[in-house]
């Protein structure tokens, strides 16, 4: 099970290469703050193939547990949580990044019932804040967080934020891996 996971792990590294979503260069980050390199998870989460991949990892991980629905926050968490989704056959839930002030004015889109065991899945982590934000949403909403994952942690300070939570944050691949 470890080395069938180790192998699918190098895949999704390998297909993340191939198709340049971890750029080096010198580039501005959207906390304004520069960096040495820029994660293109955009560029990964409209590819099939990596998401299949994604989705296979995660669902790996999960699938001997008591799990009743994957959630992502808006927008990069999305196709990640509907892959996911697909391959698990739990139903989806969407977070958004505010509630809407039209319609059903949700924040939360899908069927979250009370005591629901939830995964939430980010493509990306800085401070992992915003997945936070999600994560907070779902407990307001009477829903239970067992896990979080991440495809790409940044490692800087999204795992100490999410060990101040109580969550373990599960990063598939840590930027660390690709500088190695």
């Amino acid at each position: 099970m470890q080395e069938e996971y180790q192998s699918q792990k190098k895949h999704l590294m390998n297909l993340l290469q191939e198709n340049q979503v971890i750029k080096f260069g010198k580039f501005i980050l959207s906390s304004g703050k520069e960096s040495d390199y820029y994660v293109d998870m955009k560029k990964a989460i409209t590819d099939p193939e990596i998401l299949q991949a994604i989705a296979d990892l995660i669902t790996a991980k999960i699938e001997n547990e008591d799990i009743d629905k994957v959630a992502g926050p808006a927008l990069g968490a999305v196709p990640i949580a509907t892959a996911v989704s697909l391959n698990s056959k739990l139903p989806l839930l969407m977070i958004r990044k505010e509630k809407k002030g039209y319609g059903t004015s949700k924040l939360i889109e899908g069927d979250l019932k009370e005591g629901d065991n939830v995964i939430v899945v980010e493509d990306v982590t800085t401070t992992g804040n915003s997945l936070i934000k999600a994560i907070n949403a779902i407990e307001e909403n009477k829903g239970i967080v067992k896990r979080a994952f991440v495809v790409v942690d940044r490692a800087e300070g999204a795992l100490d934020n999410f060990e101040k939570k109580g969550i373990k944050l599960e990063p598939l691949i840590s930027i660390n891996e690709f500088m190695d």
